[in-house]
């Protein structure tokens, strides 16, 4: 092998060492950015916005609110039509505890919902912590292999010479 390719073979090294050099410094500034945001969420995962967990409990309270309303006023037709102003109370006091026992289950929904988003978060933010330094990690050593195998092959093509001269 002579001379050019000895050299060819330095250039491919140079190369290879720029390229993991370029790969880390891209990988430094998204890290500069991304690392801090999964750390947190990683660290202190947040779930609902206190206004949509509001939301979500005005929405529940409404519905049974409107649940419960209804079924006084027809508890009120019917004991009109019957002429019997007993004739409605269980069926409204069955209808209020069903409205009461919904609305228990919509808030504790609310907030199991908003711890399940706050896990959810947490992992997200671990498995990208875990990502960012496997990218980080794979993209620098395989420039850097590449730049190890182009030098042992200039060694290997000197000792080819070497022997054969």
């Amino acid at each position: 092998m002579g001379k050019g390719a000895s050299t060819q073979l330095f250039n491919n090294s140079g190369a290879a060492q720029a390229a993991s050099n370029t790969e880390n410094a891209n990988a430094s500034n998204i890290y500069g950015g991304l690392e801090p945001t999964l750390q947190a969420e990683a660290s202190h995962p947040s779930g609902y916005t206190p206004m949509q967990k509001a939301q979500m409990n005005t929405a529940a309270q409404e519905s049974a609110g409107g649940s419960e309303s209804g079924a006084v006023g027809q508890g009120g037709l019917y004991a009109a039509r019957t002429k019997n102003a007993g004739a409605a109370q269980n069926a409204i006091g069955s209808a209020t505890r069903g409205a009461g026992a919904n609305l228990s289950k919509a808030a504790v929904g609310t907030e199991m919902a908003n711890a399940n988003l706050a896990n959810q978060k947490q992992q997200q933010g671990i498995q990208g912590l875990g990502g960012l330094y496997s990218s980080n990690l794979n993209a620098a050593a395989s420039n850097l292999n590449a730049s190890n195998n182009a030098m042992e092959n200039e060694e290997n093509t000197k000792s080819i010479w070497s022997k054969l001269l």
